[in-house]
This record gives C-alpha cells, sequence and structure tokens, in this order.
C-alpha cells in the first residue's frame, strides 16, 4: 500500500465578497492524458458538510441525503476541513485574524497557532505528500504554505492577481495538493503548489457562487464544485465540463467538504486508467465475510418499468451499485431474478446468473437450476405440483402458474382459467443447503371461468388451463387447506438471484467459445460485470467506453482477462453499453456512453450493513455462517454456451403499451439487450417475442 493518501483540502471556505475580475497571470496549456492509476492505491471519499450559524450539519455522503448534526459557537471564526493528524479523517479547524484552532477530531481539544493575518483567506493541503494537512494563506495573490502546521516555516510564492478567489486540490493525482484561483467565474489550475505557469483553465459556475474542490467521481484527482442557494454541482473532471447535482442546505450556508476513509465495511472502490486501451476501469472489491451485504433491486420495486441506477441506490440505502441485467421492452430483468427469498420471475431467456446466500458469504454463478413446487395435504392424499413459470406467462395444460403483486401490470392471469388463491402462515424459511420453505393456506374456494382474479399486494395466485390437468388440480384444492411452497432459486441456499450472459468465468476456466462472433455485441463495448475469488471477494467492474482518448470499452475477452487479472473465479457479463453505470458514495462515479444515466430494470447494490429486506427470513441452520466462498459454479466443460444454448423458456407477448424510458436506446444498442438479441439470433437461439422486438429495432439502425 501507499504510505500516503492523496489528499487535497477539500473543504475550503470562500469569503462571500465577488472579487474583481482581471486578466490570467499566465498562460493555460493542453491538459494532459489521464496517467494510470496504481492498483493498491487507496484514497478516501469525500462527505458533505454545511455550517448554518453555530450549527454544522454532516452527510455520510454526496447525495444529499440524510445528516447528524451538532451546535458549536463559532460566531467570526472561519471553518476549515483538513486531516490534520494523517488518520484519513478529515475534521473541521478554525480560522480567525491569524489565528488557528486546529483540530484532529470533530468538536474535541484544539491546538492554538499564531499563522497569518485579519484578511487573509485560510487553507489547508497536502503540500508535501506527506499524508497530514497543513496550513496555508492566500493575501492578495500571494501564497504562503507550511509542512507543519504546528511548527513548520512558510515558503511564500505568488500565483494569481490579489482580487482572485484561491481553490486547492490534487488537481493531477499525486498525492500533493496543488493550487487554483477562481476570477470570476473562470478556474486556473497549477499542478503544483508553487508558482510557475497554469495548467488548464475553464468555466465553471456562476459569480457569487461558493467554490471548493473534491474527488466526486472516487479517481484520485479533485475537480471544481460550486454551491448555490443549497445545490451543490460537483464537476466531474477538470478536462470535462459534465457534472452532477445534489440538494442539501439552502441559501446562507456555508459550503465544507470533509473526507474519510472507508466506505463502508469491507468495501473499496477504485478507477484504473490504462493507456494500452485506453480503458477507465471502475472496481469494486466487497469482503464478503465483513459487515457489508450485496443485494439485488427492481426498478420500484416491482417488474415493469425503469429507474436510473442513482435513483434504486438511493432507495435502497446503498452505498455503491452497478446496473443489473439486461431488460425488455416493458423494464422486466431478461433473466432470473429473485431478492431476499422471494423469486420474482422465472427467465425470459434461458442464461447465467449470480446467487447470493442469506448470510451474504456465498457467491455461486452459472446457470441457476430454478424449481417451484406446491405440496398439498388433503389428509388421506398428499399431492406435489411443479409450478415452472412465476410471473412469467399463463398455465399450460399441465403446469401451473404463479403470479405476484412484482408483475402488477405486466402479468396477470387470464380470463376463463382456473384459479386458486395462496397466502403465507410463515415466514419463509431458508435452508442454507436447500432451498426457501413457506407454509401457505389456500384463501377462497378455486373457481373455473369467468374473468380473471386480481392480484392481491401479498400472496399468491395459482392460474390452471380449464379442462386440463393443471385446472383439474387447482379445482382439488379446498378453502383453508394447508400447502407447503418450497422455492430453489438457482443456487444452493440463494436467497438473490440476478442474471446476465454470458458467462466470462465458471470454475476458474475463461468461457472462450462465448466471446466471439460477427455481431457488433463481441467488439468493444462499455461493460458490467459481476465476479467472485476463490478468497471470499466480490467483484464488481464497470469499463467506460466509446469515448476516444479516454476510455474505448472492451471486448468480452478483454473484459475475461480484466476479471482473471482480478483474481475471478467466476464471472458472468451484465447489461452494457449506455446502460454500464456506477455508484458510489452517493453518485455515479463512471462516464456513461450516453452522457447522462440511462434507465435500467435491476440492480446489484452494497449495503453498508445487513440486508434489512431479509430480516423475516427464518434460516433453519443455527450453526455460523459459512466461510466465504465462490460456489455453485457448474463445471465449464457441460456449461451451456452461448452459441449452443438450449432452446429459450419462453413467454407471453408484451403485454401492450409502449416500452418504458431507456428500452428504446437499449434495443439500438449492440452492448445491451438489442446487441444480445442479435448474437442469440446468430446463433440460433429462439427469441421470445419481446427478444425479437429488441432485435428489430437493433438490425433497423444498422
Amino acid at each position: 500500500m501507499r504510505s500516503s493518501l492523496p489528499r487535497a483540502a477539500a473543504g475550503l471556505v470562500l469569503l462571500g465578497a465577488l472579487l474583481t475580475p482581471l486578466l490570467p497571470s499566465s498562460p493555460a496549456t493542453a491538459a494532459p492524458p489521464p496517467a494510470a492509476t496504481p492498483p493498491d492505491t487507496e484514497i478516501p471519499y469525500d462527505r458533505l458538510t454545511l455550517r448554518r450559524g453555530d450549527t454544522w450539519f454532516l452527510q455520510p455522503d454526496l447525495d444529499g441525503g440524510p445528516y447528524t448534526s451538532y451546535v458549536e459557537e463559532t460566531a467570526g471564526w472561519t471553518p476549515v476541513a483538513g486531516d490534520t493528524d494523517g488518520d484519513g479523517t478529515g475534521t473541521l479547524s478554525l480560522f480567525k485574524d491569524g489565528i488557528w484552532l486546529i483540530r484532529d477530531s470533530a468538536g474535541g481539544p484544539y491546538t492554538a497557532v499564531h499563522f497569518g493575518a485579519k484578511g487573509d483567506v485560510p487553507l489547508m493541503g497536502d503540500w508535501n505528500g506527506d499524508g497530514v494537512d497543513s496550513l496555508g494563506l492566500f493575501r492578495r495573490g500571494r501564497w504562503y504554505l507550511r509542512d507543519n502546521s504546528v511548527f513548520g516555516p512558510s515558503r511564500t510564492f505568488p500565483y494569481g492577481l490579489g482580487t482572485d478567489l484561491p481553490v486547492v486540490g490534487d488537481w493531477d493525482g499525486n498525492g500533493r495538493t496543488d493550487i487554483g484561483v477562481v476570477r470570476n467565474r473562470t478556474w486556473f489550475q497549477r499542478d503544483a503548489s508553487s508558482s510557475g505557469v497554469t495548467a488548464r483553465q475553464f468555466d465553471f459556475g456562476l459569480p457569487g457562487d461558493r467554490r471548493f474542490a473534491g474527488d466526486w467521481d472516487h479517481d484520485g484527482r479533485d475537480s471544481p464544485g460550486v454551491f448555490r442557494s443549497g445545490m451543490w454541482f460537483l464537476r466531474e473532471s477538470n478536462h470535462s465540463g459534465r457534472y452532477q447535482s445534489a440538494a442539501f442546505g439552502r441559501a446562507g450556508d456555508t459550503p465544507l467538504v470533509r473526507r474519510t476513509p472507508g466506505l463502508a465495511p469491507g468495501v473499496t472502490h477504485r478507477v484504473v486508467h490504462d493507456a494500452a486501451g485506453p480503458f477507465a476501469e471502475h472496481i469494486a472489491t466487497i469482503d464478503l465475510a465483513a459487515a457489508s451485504s450485496p443485494d439485488t433491486v427492481l426498478s420500484g420495486d416491482r417488474l415493469r418499468g425503469t429507474q436510473l441506477l442513482s435513483t434504486m441506490a438511493r432507495n435502497a440505502g446503498a452505498v455503491l451499485a452497478i446496473n443489473g441485467d439486461y431488460f425488455l421492452s416493458n423494464g422486466r430483468p431478461v433473466h432470473a431474478y429473485a431478492q431476499d427469498g422471494r423469486l420474482r420471475q422465472t427467465p425470459q431467456l434461458l442464461g447465467r446468473a449470480v446467487g447470493i446466500d442469506v448470510s451474504g458469504t456465498r457467491v455461486s454463478m452459472g446457470v441457476p437450476d430454478l424449481r417451484t413446487t406446491l405440496r398439498t395435504d388433503s389428509g388421506t392424499t398428499t399431492v406435489t405440483t411443479e409450478i415452472p413459470r412465476w410471473n412469467s406467462g399463463p398455465a399450460t395444460a399441465d403446469s401451473v402458474a404463479a403470479f405476484t403483486a412484482a408483475g402488477a401490470e405486466l402479468e396477470t392471469p387470464p380470463n376463463s382459467d382456473c384459479y386458486a388463491g395462496l397466502a403465507a402462515t410463515t415466514n419463509p424459511v431458508v435452508h442454507t443447503d436447500g432451498g426457501v420453505q413457506t407454509s401457505m393456506v389456500v384463501t377462497g374456494p378455486p373457481r373455473c371461468g369467468g374473468a380473471a382474479p386480481i392480484v392481491p399486494p401479498t400472496g399468491v395466485v395459482l392460474d390452471g388451463s380449464h379442462f386440463n390437468p393443471s385446472g383439474t388440480f387447482l379445482q382439488s384444492l379446498r378453502s383453508g387447506q394447508a400447502a407447503q411452497l418450497t422455492q430453489s432459486l438457482g443456487f444452493p441456499g440463494a436467497v438473490d438471484v440476478l442474471g446476465g450472459n454470458p458467462a466470462l468465468i465458471l470454475g476458474g476456466v475463461q468461457q472462450i467459445q462465448d466471446f466471439y462472433g460477427s455481431d457488433a455485441f463481441f467488439d468493444r463495448q462499455p461493460r458490467t460485470a459481476v465476479g467472485v475469488t476463490d478468497d471470499g471477494r466480490l467483484l464488481l467492474v464497470v469499463v467506460d467506453g466509446r469515448q476516444p482518448g479516454y476510455s474505448v470499452g472492451m471486448t468480452l475477452q478483454e473484459l475475461a482477462d480484466l476479471m482473471t487479472s482480478l483474481g475471478a473465479v467466476n464471472a458472468i457479463n451484465l447489461d452494457g453499453g449506455g446502460s454500464s453505470a456506477m455508484w458510489v458514495n452517493g453518485l455515479r462515479t463512471n462516464r456513461p456512453s450516453d452522457g447522462v444515466e440511462r434507465g435500467i430494470g435491476s440492480a446489484l447494490v452494497v449495503l453498508p450493513g445487513a440486508d434489512t429486506g431479509q430480516a423475516d427470513l427464518v434460516v433453519t441452520d443455527p450453526s455460523p455462517s459459512p466461510s466465504p466462498s465462490a460456489s455453485g459454479s457448474p463445471n465449464p466443460a457441460t456449461a451451456p454456451q452461448l452459441q449452443r444454448q438450449p432452446a429459450p423458456l419462453l413467454v407471453s407477448p408484451v403485454t401492450g403499451g409502449e416500452p418504458v424510458v431507456g428500452w428504446e436506446l437499449a434495443a439500438r444498442d449492440p452492448g445491451s439487450v438489442g446487441g444480445l438479441a442479435a448474437a442469440l439470433a446468430d446463433d440460433g437461439v429462439a427469441l421470445s417475442p419481446d427478444l425479437q422486438r429488441a432485435r428489430a429495432v437493433y438490425e433497423s439502425t444498422r
């Protein structure tokens, strides 16, 4: 590990007076391309802070959500944030008329230091790269910096004009704080803490904004931010004008940015810039033995519709998230999906999946073996029937189908069939080496014919084909009859399941037969992948693409090589193209190829603690959680291949309506569902009606 972390004095408070704009004092030069980030680099995470009068508001991320607060009388003192003891956590010190009160903890004891004079603008930064922020001043175009806050001598040099506003940050990611000034709305940055030539200049913000800097995309480089009437505008880089925003505070508040060393227990994130592509690789690692929990989420907590990844992550209370499965025109995932021990849908296309057990310590990957059975006991006879379709179309002559509220407005039983209702009488019971069992009761007498029943908010509606064995079975049930529902969610002990295609690595073997084809799906595209290592680490990876000079995307082979280099023994490709996105610490950290986030149907998120959605699950095995592992992978020699898959499990056509937001873009996208559908069709795989629709849209744009 590096002994010194990149830290900037990201909490510089700017004075409210609008200074007179003048001409720059030095010319700007072209910005250099991003340098490669060492893979072992650890960088801190920024957090938003406000002072309003004597009250301090501290937020745990960059999202503008919940916060904590405390009161401290600091009237007349200017707050400055910095890591003054090198422990990785930024704290709030104070400055007034040349007197500093330096604190190493919030509200704790302080060290008084005399440095500066009335009218100076106080700064903090790691000027020498030793991992500790120390004092600085800006006085009418001249800088005064100390490498040791208490005893160190100061060095002084000119940069900027007397009416400029100073801002500091680590612009080039070398672990040392650099300097800059803002003149009206123009930023001038120098990649050093000394006098010299300006590295770059650009416009960002409006006159009167409060200016600061932070590492908003967590790539080790600070970039500009402004605060305006309760809105934070955070520019994604010093080379791009794109920005994100957060609502936190109100007009008149004083904004600061603090830094902390960790995101959540066992969760790390880094951005690697590889000049070979070039590739921008966003890599998150989750220690499965730690307290954080991976989880699956749906858009709006139902199968129909799409949402932005940022919205789904915020709603879930996640600290990190990536986009999930490909999605159909109605927003539903293409493959199998389960959440918190409940099967939401059987697959619309046979593919791969990742399964997570109830402890969050065992991750399985491969072709999921989904099975749902219902056992009923009439007193003299026990009958067990399979339910192969779950929110995936109506019953057939021989098999019952199930409908739940997750498929509302998307999947409803057909009229004129046979119907029976089920309601749970106990919480679901999870068998750590098997499936999930729930005791049920038949609600109301079964009936055949007439209009289909409305699917209730809880419980299950069973559908059987009238005048056929599946309908006859439902007619045999009676109101109040006990039943046992057993669901094997793809892998032993799995309670969360999310699909993708193709597999990249199974059992330590790259699935090379799935990496090549004539369609653009196999070319370099933005990619998202999930993997697991033998030593119990979950890998979430997003590679940006279609942005020459920044990141061109990866082929499936290149993505598999990257996952192998990270130690993955199992890995699956998820939805890609413009759908590829990663959300960290309250903001999107990658640069989607569309320029903005695309609506998606599902996501894989990381929660900072236990998964509260599983609170009602009863675990039968009272023994300690199993060791973190990458389990459940099929034999690579027998695993189905992309080019030679069995025929997919088809479902009923789309239930009308216009495509959901984002689907048209995904259908045109060679890295998303359009490219997947075309690649499967080229290999002779029969497509469901909605995948045929995606292929048609895709082909029309070629």
